[in-house]
């Protein structure tokens, strides 16, 4: 990934759309479902769920909130309650490029 994308320019929560938008410093942009960010969080949790194999994504994926966590990453709180997400700058490009599992991966 392009360090000079990060931090984006713009961050906006857009509740009634379901997304999150962001737009990069490159000029790119990234509109990303709620149900996308819900399926793909990283913290220790959901990765160990997903181990055993528990479907993660409830019918509740609504963002309720994104909070910056210092310069690098935002966290989210779902409408099931789930808050444990941190998602750094990489990774949401990666989720909206597409590219998630490829950034897991890594």
């Amino acid at each position: 990934m392009n360090e000079v994308l990060y931090p984006p320019i713009q961050v906006t929560l857009d509740k009634a759309a379901g997304e999150l938008r962001i737009v990069w410093k490159g000029g790119e942009k990234s509109h990303i479902a709620g149900s996308e960010l819900r399926r793909y969080c990283a913290c220790s949790s959901c990765r160990a769920r997903k181990v055993v194999g528990v479907v993660l994504v409830t019918e509740s994926t609504e963002i309720c909130s994104a909070r910056l966590m210092g310069n690098n990453a935002l966290q989210i709180e779902f409408s099931d309650g789930h808050d444990r997400g941190i998602y750094p700058w990489p990774y949401l490009f990666a989720i909206g490029q597409g590219l998630a599992q490829d950034y897991l991966d890594e």
